[in-house]
């Protein structure tokens, strides 16, 4: 039996379909089982915290979000800011029943109501008593130097992800005393 020209033709696309499914498939799988270098690269951040002062924030990120690096002075205490009722963490807790002991650490930059970038106020606000507070001008939320929710519109606190400080060294992406993102 002669094949026809139609045949050739039509033998000769199924294959190029079946190398270039295959080239899509190996493609699909490669990135599917090895991680990106950009995705590695910002799996963890480290900072020198020897250089930030007490009532100072240090701005940079972590998997692509503001990352807000505080130092409360050694005295600090939480009492006297007026929280929101109900804005707890995805532990049902607020922040500094989780970061109590610790005057550095780490919260994500997010304001959890619309995902602005909050400004930190070490001199207060009238929300908040003239304390230290993290001030989203957006629509009005006001955040603890913890994180918590004073007033506004924030359902819950500022996003407290996993990290370890080692001496002077914070390494936010890695278990220590936060275990896992909050």
């Amino acid at each position: 039996m002669e094949a026809s020209r139609r045949d050739f033709i039509s033998i000769g696309i199924g294959a190029l379909g079946a190398v270039g499914g295959l080239g899509a498939l190996y493609a699909l799988v490669r990135v599917m089982l090895e991680p990106s270098e950009i995705a590695a690269l910002g799996a963890k951040t480290e900072v020198d915290v020897s250089k930030i002062q007490p009532l100072q924030v240090r701005v940079t990120s972590w998997k692509g979000k503001t990352l807000f690096v505080i130092r409360l002075p050694k005295d600090f205490s939480p009492e006297g800011y007026p929280l929101k009722d109900g804005a707890l963490n995805s532990k049902g807790k607020r922040n500094y029943e989780i970061l109590k002991g610790h005057d550095v650490f780490a919260l994500v930059g997010v304001c959890t109501h619309l995902g602005c970038i909050p400004l930190w106020k070490p001199q207060g606000e009238e929300a908040s008593k003239g304390k230290p507070t993290f001030h989203c001008p957006c629509h009005g939320g006001f955040y603890t130097p913890y994180g918590d929710v004073i007033t506004g519109p924030p359902p819950r606190p500022l996003f407290i992800p996993p990290q370890k400080l080692e001496g002077n060294k914070l390494t936010v992406g890695v278990e220590g005393f936060v275990k896992e993102l909050i």
